[in-house]
């Protein structure tokens, strides 16, 4: 399978072409020996927010910015 590079939160790494932002968070989350949630996280790529519903469809795409953080929550 083709590979592409991206950068997550600093940090260059592979991913299979075709893989999601779905998916990337869910490696992530298991790397970091972390249950599996995606509501514990939120998204942006290349500086644009990515809501947990548009994660299943997002591609990522080669050098991609991914950027991972607490969601903040307030009134």
């Amino acid at each position: 399978m083709t590979t592409i590079s991206i950068s997550v939160n600093g940090l260059e790494r592979t991913v299979n072409q075709g893989t999601t932002l779905a998916t990337l968070v869910a490696q992530l989350q298991t790397e970091a020996n972390q249950e599996s949630n995606p509501t514990t996280v939120a998204t942006a790529v290349n500086e644009i927010f990515v809501s947990r519903s548009a994660r299943e469809t997002y591609t990522l795409q080669a050098n991609d910015t991914v950027f991972t953080f607490s969601p903040i929550t307030g009134g």
